[in-house]
């Protein structure tokens, strides 16, 4: 709990005006969501690349190549 501790002993130094921008910002940080964990994330990042690329005709790997080529 050092970390606590020294924020309070911070806190306390400050003058009013900054006190109250140090609350807004608190205030802001509870109110943002969770972040999600990175495997379900990346999970829904390849199921959503799976979707978008199954729109597509032909072949991903080929259109690399073909635009590597034209960059040689």
């Amino acid at each position: 709990m050092k970390i606590k501790e020294e924020t309070i002993k911070e806190l306390n130094q400050l003058p009013p005006y900054q006190l109250s921008k140090v609350y807004d910002f608190i205030q802001a940080i509870k109110k943002e969501p969770l972040p999600a964990q990175p495997s379900r994330n990346r999970q829904t990042s390849y199921l959503r690349a799976r979707e978008i690329l199954k729109k597509c005709s032909g072949s991903l790997a080929d259109d690399i190549a073909a635009d590597r080529d034209d960059r040689v």
